[in-house]
């Protein structure tokens, strides 16, 4: 039984898929179909990189709808990258 492989226009590489369905997908998307952002991009079909502060952030990857980092303590901003108060500064 042949079935269409409907890769996601944007996400994929092209229509082609394996054999259990699987879409070649760009690297910053990922998904069965290529229709979601890969870890470290947000705003899909934009997905765009997260570029959460390495020195201010958890880690590298963001929500995935407005790309906010998770902060570590005293830290603010989308990409982690200012101090909560405004008597510190943010020395990276």
């Amino acid at each position: 039984l042949c079935a269409e492989c409907n890769c996601d226009s944007v996400g994929s590489v092209d229509n082609t898929c394996g054999p259990r369905g699987q879409c070649l997908c760009h690297s910053n998307y990922a998904g069965f179909k290529c229709d979601e952002c890969a870890p470290g991009y947000y705003s899909y079909p934009s997905c765009l990189p997260c570029q959460c502060s390495p020195r201010g952030s958890q880690h590298n990857t963001c929500e995935t709808t407005a790309g906010q980092c998770e902060c570590q303590t005293g830290i603010t901003g989308r990409q982690c990258d200012r101090c909560l108060s405004a008597a510190h500064s943010f020395p990276y």
